[in-house]
């Protein structure tokens, strides 16, 4: 693997990480396809510089947390400034909202089934996240931190759940707290009613929502699905 680029982002780029913050580094290299690979704190992203640019100028919520916080560790030929030149905010971000809210309302309705708890709590992170920044995103001033994102939302519960993603353990009020959420900044269920697993499954599938179908497929892999 060739790398052009290493960039340091998330807390650790802004400076308010604690002793539980992932390492957040995104790799630009001449690889053709993405890849994540997460090994305990350390999250590292690998993306081709020419996937990076498309996505910048489609407004992508990843390249805006880059073109927004990152600092350079390695970037000789500025791939960073490059990236920034590039990143448009869309006016819209209604589809990684419905991606999120989609994964939320499973984890309402059939995440106490899983047996990867740690999981579940980094997906309802990823919830809140997404659905938050994209938020702040389309009034133009987007915000990352736990902290910022609490303040946009006036919730308390915001920090409670992203914090969680810290730790292995359920939360008893966490589904409520994301019901709470869901009702006030995501979208309804698809469907009237609670839908099924298998609902869900090909709702995932239909939408193309990856980050739902990589939970399903690490926490209920002989699960019976049923339409």
């Amino acid at each position: 693997m060739t790398i052009t680029a290493m960039l340091l982002y998330g807390s650790h780029a802004r400076g308010d990480e604690d002793i539980y913050s992932d390492t957040d580094l995104l790799l630009i290299s001449e690889d053709d396809r993405p890849q994540h690979v997460q090994k305990g704190h350390l999250s590292t992203s690998i993306y081709p510089l020419d996937d990076l640019l498309r996505r910048a100028s489609s407004g992508d919520l990843f390249v805006c947390h880059i073109a927004r916080e990152a600092k350079a560790i390695y970037d000789p030929t500025g791939q960073l400034e490059l990236l920034r030149e590039h990143f448009v905010l869309r006016g819209s971000y209604e589809h990684e909202i419905m991606h999120a809210s989609d994964l939320g309302w499973f984890i309402i309705d059939f995440g106490h089934r899983g047996h990867l708890q740690s999981l579940v709590n980094r997906r309802i992170a990823w919830c809140v996240r997404t659905i938050l920044i994209a938020k702040s995103a389309e009034l133009k001033r987007p915000v990352f931190s736990a902290t910022e994102l609490s303040r946009f939302a006036q919730s308390s519960d915001v920090l409670t759940l992203i914090k969680n993603k810290e730790t292995d353990r359920a939360d008893p009020h966490a589904t409520a707290m994301l019901g709470r959420f869901l009702n006030a900044f995501g979208m309804v269920r698809f469907q009237r009613g609670a839908p099924s697993y298998g609902a869900y499954v090909k709702r995932f599938s239909d939408t193309s929502n990856n980050v739902a179908l990589s939970l399903i497929k690490a926490e209920a892999p002989s699960q019976t699905f049923d339409y």
